[in-house]
């Protein structure tokens, strides 16, 4: 028996990066999966390679930063699915401008929409099943900028992931006790188009260095497989070779 069979496992970003990796290692260890992004057409590919697997994958596209979106989102997962039983909220963006002065108003709301907002909705939509099950795991992949902010990642996007620690603290304050835990993931540097944003993107050589896609589903599982009674906070995950990289 695979050690995720039979649960359902909802990821955001599920198109590309680490959401797309989460969601195959999870299909790989039987959890049936609820793919939410944009790109629907990447979605589908996803869902594809998930249902050779031999799971069920549901695509459910959606802007994150739009609740009504993430509203039918949820609903699509459950109809088709049933009961989520991990929640991996991994949507996220970022802007090129890092400093206060440069970043726009529109540009903060943006990054709070999809990477804090986002999280804060699924885990209201998921949280009265899991409390009534008195079962229920939550994955926050935050950054390593929720605990060390700095102008590398600038004031919104680090504001936005000091608030999935928050989120997560919270949500383990109100729900450890109905047997509903919640993790805080915090990788470093990765090589994923996040940092494209940058001022000064990773040259290939560089991106060698930097965390993958794959390290980050690794932890996730290592997460999702544990025994209910065993409860992880918090996860910081940076990449060995830290001077080789920018």
């Amino acid at each position: 028996m695979k050690r995720l069979e039979n649960q359902n496992v909802l990821i955001t970003g599920a198109s590309s990066g680490f959401g797309r990796a989460i969601a195959l290692a999870c299909a790989a260890d039987g959890a049936n999966v609820a793919l939410v992004a944009r790109r629907e057409a990447e979605l589908q590919e996803v869902a594809a390679l998930a249902e050779a697997q031999g799971v069920r994958a549901v695509v459910c596209p959606a802007d994150v930063g739009d609740e009504a979106q993430v509203t039918a989102a949820f609903e699509a997962a459950r109809n088709a699915l049933g009961p989520i039983d991990i929640l991996v909220n991994n949507a996220g963006t970022n802007v090129r401008a890092r400093t206060i002065q440069d970043t726009s108003s529109d540009e903060w709301r943006l990054l709070l929409d999809v990477n804090l907002t986002s999280a804060f909705l699924f885990t209201k939509a998921v949280l009265p099943d899991m409390k009534a099950r008195q079962n229920g795991l939550i994955i926050n992949l935050a950054s390593r900028s929720a605990l060390h902010p700095g102008i590398g990642g600038g004031v919104a996007y680090s504001t936005s992931k000091m608030g999935m620690d928050a989120l997560n603290q919270i949500t383990n304050q109100e729900a450890n006790s109905l047997g509903v835990r919640a993790t805080l993931i915090c990788p470093g540097s990765a090589n994923t188009a996040i940092v494209d944003r940058r001022p000064k993107p990773p040259t290939p050589e560089e991106r060698e260095f930097l965390l993958q896609s794959e390290d980050i589903a690794e932890a996730v599982i290592f997460v999702a497989t544990l025994p209910p009674r065993a409860h992880i906070e918090l996860i910081a995950l940076k990449p060995t070779r830290t001077g080789a990289i920018p």
